[in-house]
């Protein structure tokens, strides 16, 4: 199931980020995916205060890897608190989304 970008942005956020969980998620993880297509991932952290810095932290170390990615930081708390919920993004996450790593 992974390319060898996924392969890179996966092994870049686990070493530099050391998240306890990353998925993916978006047209890629149900195999829909286009030329266009992004990698939308989602980065489970524990103890993320500033997410959106967070992320940016994580989309300045993908640079080099020529990929487009959409990033979503969250802790896993507030991620098992938003995954019900039918009107946020998280839900299609957990129901659609594929663990591509795990701690």
């Amino acid at each position: 199931m992974m390319d060898d970008i996924l392969r890179k942005i996966v092994d870049v956020i686990a070493i530099g980020f050391q998240p306890e969980r990353i998925i993916l998620f978006g047209s890629v993880a149900r195999g829909e995916n286009s030329l266009e297509s992004d990698y939308d991932i989602c980065v489970i952290k524990k103890g993320v205060k500033h997410k959106r810095k967070f992320a940016q932290e994580i989309y300045k170390s993908l640079y080099g890897t020529k990929a487009s990615v959409d990033v979503i930081v969250e802790t896993p708390e507030r991620f098992n608190e938003l995954k019900d919920n039918p009107y946020l993004i998280y839900k299609s996450i957990s129901e659609e989304g594929k663990l591509i790593y795990e701690k």
